[in-house]
């Protein structure tokens, strides 16, 4: 029998973002962002089963609230995606919007992090030799000063591990060889008891034929969805193809323009033309 493995983002959500699951959560977050926090609430909303197919792709994120002020996203991606440094802003925006109520002033925003697991290596990252970057806004000249601490981004790129060979973050990249390829994990890998907790409730997923099923049928969604892209059918060279695309992305882009997203924003997130765009307003 096929092993699930948590890269595909339901197994993941499950093993990350399931009641039970606050410790191994928290050491996985002190280990990608550097910061510990003693309290882990996880938005554990039920997954429907119509959610693994009809929603688009990376959507099955762990979303996490730490000590009551700081709201974590943590996403699974496997879908290459030319835009996704401009999606992982935009996610991150929309996140940190949602802290500031209506009637409060801007002190109220509460820090928001995202941490992206990308099964494949960013284009813009490609001389970067490092398996996970940190991102913070600060000024050119001066580095070591950071002009907000609400902006925090984690990118880890899974491909990038098999090439380490140090790393000043060995617990992280156990973390990354377990959602990776758990089964080839052994020894000194396998002695932080978080991961082996992880490793456990994986093992409790791939017994359960009910969670097998819905993990399988995530990974047919997301199998198709990568079949679109490398055929080259996301660039319209099919159109009964292409109008399903495009299907997909009006949801996305009325949640844009919900936030105030302007066009040329949506533009470069979307790959749609302005006039596609501006027929939906």
């Amino acid at each position: 029998m096929k092993k699930l493995k948590p890269t595909n983002d339901y197994v993941f959500k499950k093993i990350f973002g399931s009641i039970g699951s606050e410790n191994i959560t928290r050491e996985f977050i002190k280990c990608a962002t550097g910061l510990k926090f003693e309290d882990i609430n996880l938005d554990t909303t039920p997954i429907l089963e119509k959610d693994l197919i009809d929603k688009k792709t990376g959507i099955l994120d762990v979303k996490v609230v730490a000590d009551k002020i700081n709201n974590i996203d943590i996403e699974m991606q496997v879908v290459k995606s030319e835009y996704i440094a401009e999606r992982i802003l935009f996610y991150w925006s929309k996140m940190y919007n949602k802290t500031i109520r209506k009637g409060f002033g801007y002190e109220r925003g509460q820090k928001a992090i995202c941490i992206l697991i990308a099964d494949f290596k960013l284009s813009n990252l490609i001389e970067v030799d490092k398996f996970y970057t940190r991102w913070k806004i600060m000024e050119e000249n001066y580095t070591r000063l950071n002009f907000t601490d609400k902006l925090y981004i984690v990118i880890i790129e899974l491909e990038k591990i098999k090439d380490i060979k140090e790393t000043e973050n060995k617990e992280l990249l156990n973390w990354c060889k377990f959602i990776k390829n758990p089964e080839e994990m052994e020894g000194e890998e396998m002695k932080n008891k978080y991961i082996k907790k992880a490793k456990e409730k994986l093992d409790e997923i791939n017994q359960n034929e009910e969670e097998r099923r819905l993990a399988e049928i995530r990974e047919r969604t997301i199998r198709d969805e990568m079949a679109i892209r490398d055929s080259g059918y996301i660039d319209g060279k099919n159109d009964g193809i292409k109008e399903g695309i495009l299907e997909r992305n009006k949801e996305i882009i009325k949640q844009m323009l919900k936030y105030n997203m302007s066009i040329e924003n949506i533009i470069k997130i979307t790959n749609l033309s302005k006039k596609e765009i501006e027929s939906l307003i």
